[in-house]
């Protein structure tokens, strides 16, 4: 027998809500944007670890387009994160 894996999709959300409140910090502090590119990896390394599941069971083409979507989102929540920090950043 198998032993279940227990998926708790709240600790997901908030691990991946900071990813983007980490950015926002750097854009909100003049971080350098090397530091949030490293933000951006790190989302993408836990984004890849919590879908291995979902993941592996995909072939080919649906694995690539998968993967490509959810990079792009991940990048472009990341850069909007940083850019909304960098807007906000003399008004806060």
């Amino acid at each position: 027998m198998r032993a279940r894996h227990r998926h708790d999709s709240f600790a997901t959300a908030a691990c991946e809500l900071a990813f983007a409140i980490a950015a926002f910090g750097c854009g909100l502090f003049d971080a350098p944007v090397w530091l949030t590119g490293l933000a951006a990896v790190g989302m993408l390394a836990y984004w890849t670890w919590t879908r291995r599941v979902v993941m592996n069971r995909l072939r080919g083409a649906s694995w690539l387009t998968v993967s490509t979507v959810g990079a792009i989102a991940i990048i472009s929540i990341q850069a909007g994160a940083y850019w909304l920090g960098l807007a906000s950043g003399g008004h806060l």
